[in-house]
């Protein structure tokens, strides 16, 4: 299939240096343009790599090219991938050197440069390559899995693809978007959002391979959970303490009693509490400074255990 493609091509490409020096070169340069200019109408000019400004322009410009060349010249077909030629662009990608050679030679546009033998000749080896083109391709598309065969005919794109696989796929093909530029995923960006801040703290506990500093690095700082700032405490923590020291401290009831739970939550806060009053066992009212309450916490805890 591959040797049959670049026959056609390079036939062409004789036929039409036959006509004059530069023709091969405008046919070339057309071809690419064809692509380039199919690339940018649906949207997927740019490449999969996380590129940013003039760079993500250059290297997909690069790479779009390079990869032309190559699916021109060797027809390889892992290149049908929607993020490189995509599956109906790569079969017509076959063809279009055929109807070329088709239209030059019947238009008989090298008739005044070749004698009639060789146009002739030349004619026979399209009809023969022209079929065979035909009768390889279709043979391959029956001996191949019938679920590949969608793969060569289909319409979508790099970042359609990206997108649908993150929808309908499970972490590990979620979290292959990440890595992927951000023009592939930024019209389902809130959902991207929303499957990282809900999944990072499950994935931090059981650590998956595709977990790694790398990938952590790659999240968007707006996606991440917020981290924790030095000496906060949670909310449960806070209500263990809280219950502690209630369980600790005798205090009195009404109003007194809200007074002396918010002393002592400024306390364990962290916030500046100048004293606080305490109903010690006794019953009688006492003021106490921050560095004595915190001392008789210690005091009553360890005698508790």
């Amino acid at each position: 299939l591959s040797a049959t493609q670049v026959l056609i091509k390079a036939t062409l490409i004789v036929i039409l240096a036959s006509i004059g020096s530069r023709f091969p070169i405008y046919y070339i340069l057309g071809d690419i343009s064809i692509f380039l200019l199919y690339k940018v109408a649906r949207k997927d000019f740019t490449y999969w790599p996380p590129l940013e400004g003039v760079v993500r322009l250059v290297v997909a410009g690069l790479v779009r090219v390079i990869v032309k060349f190559v699916v021109d010249f060797a027809a390889i077909i892992q290149f049908r991938n929607p993020c490189d030629l995509g599956g109906l662009y790569f079969s017509l990608n076959m063809f279009l050197p055929l109807l070329g050679l088709a239209f030059v030679l019947a238009l008989d546009l090298a008739k005044e440069n070749l004698s009639e033998s060789i146009l002739e000749f030349l004619t026979g080896l399209a009809m023969i390559l022209g079929g065979s083109l035909i009768v390889l391709f279709g043979v391959f598309l029956l001996l191949i899995n019938k679920e590949y065969r969608i793969t060569f005919f289909t319409y979508e794109t790099g970042g359609q693809m990206k997108r649908r696989l993150f929808l309908e796929g499970n972490d590990v093909m979620k979290a292959d978007i990440i890595t992927n530029n951000k023009a592939y995923w930024s019209p389902i960006r809130s959902k991207v959002k929303a499957w990282v801040k809900e999944g990072w703290a499950t994935w931090e506990e059981e650590k998956p391979d595709w977990f790694t500093d790398q990938w952590k690095a790659s999240v968007p700082e707006d996606m991440k959970p917020a981290k924790k700032k030095t000496g906060e405490i949670d909310d449960e923590d806070k209500t263990a303490e809280e219950n502690e020291v209630e369980e600790a401290l005798m205090v009195g009831g009404g109003e007194e009693q809200k007074g002396r739970r918010r002393s002592v939550l400024e306390v364990i806060s962290g916030q500046k509490a100048v004293s606080s009053k305490v109903m010690p066992a006794g019953g009688i009212k006492k003021e106490i400074k921050e560095e004595e309450f915190l001392r008789e916490m210690n005091r009553r805890g360890s005698m508790s255990m």
